[in-house]
């Protein structure tokens, strides 16, 4: 049997995670590197309006600062290109919408990369849950660092945008919520945002995410379930995540694979997080 021909990629955005991914693209089968665009001097080697017009390139992988995500993805999809995107995709739910309709039409894949679902430590907690039952009540905890490129919200976006990748874990973990109360407070070095969220099945989770200068970076939840109790105190999310979501999105492009979480769960958050 013929191998099929290996998706040709442009990157764009050579960042911290534009290298993981350009590290991840040399593990990954069937992946073609034939591009990266980047304000970096020497970083990139091709500008992004050629690599748009270029036909040979059937997709990118966008890895800027979160506030030029949606405008590069609407570009790609524009320009006939599949889309890997990193999280968050628009800072606007309606807009981000409106690119998977865009992404629909054109007959292309748009996927918006949430790596932390794809963690052993992620998995188990999840199959733990699923044995435990419908959430009665819990808390989820952030804590993280704070630094000068988060504070600037002309790269960041909206302060409770930094949260989208946490709430997209609970809402594979627990199912879709709704936000019944919310308390977001910008301070002197760093940010918090205090969340209150019911699940269809009455299930109540509190989640706070706290970022301060000098804060160490850990992750915690406790939850009381219907047929047990199930507690996460460590937040080690493991290596090769990276090459693991590229994978995905070449067997999204290439043979119709589905996404690994809901998607539409993910954009009601977007809803969510605009409204606050």
């Amino acid at each position: 049997m013929k191998a099929s021909a290996p998706l040709t990629l442009a990157l764009v955005g050579m960042g911290s995670a534009g290298r993981s991914r350009q590290r991840a693209c040399a593990e990954v089968e069937g992946i073609a590197l034939v591009a990266r665009v980047s304000r970096r001097s020497g970083a990139g080697d091709r500008p992004l309006s050629e690599v748009l017009q270029d036909p040979a390139v059937q997709a990118l992988a966008i890895s800027t600062e979160n506030t030029a995500h949606a405008d590069l993805v609407e570009a790609g999809l524009k320009a006939d290109k599949h889309v890997l995107c990193d999280y968050p995709l628009a800072l606007n739910g309606a807009r981000a919408r409106e690119f998977f309709d865009l992404a629909r039409k054109a007959g292309r894949v748009l996927h918006v990369e949430h790596i932390a679902l794809l963690s052993e430590e992620h998995r188990n907690l999840k199959a733990e849950i699923a044995q435990a039952g419908p959430l009665v009540k819990g808390e989820y905890l952030f804590q993280g660092g704070w630094n000068e490129k988060l504070a600037d919200t002309a790269y960041t976006g909206p302060y409770p945008f930094l949260s989208v990748s946490r709430l997209v874990q609970v809402a594979d973990l627990f199912g879709p919520f709704a936000v019944e109360s919310a308390r977001a407070e910008a301070k002197p070095g760093g940010f918090s945002l205090h969340l209150h969220l019911r699940f269809p099945e009455g299930g109540i989770l509190g989640f706070t995410e706290e970022r301060l200068a000098g804060l160490p970076r850990r992750r915690s939840l406790a939850a009381e379930c219907e047929r047990g109790s199930v507690a996460l105190k460590a937040g080690t999310m493991g290596g090769g995540l990276f090459a693991k979501d590229l994978a995905w999105f070449r067997d999204r492009v290439l043979a119709g694979k589905p996404c690994y979480y809901d998607e539409k769960s993910m954009l009601e958050i977007l809803d969510r997080l605009t409204a606050l």
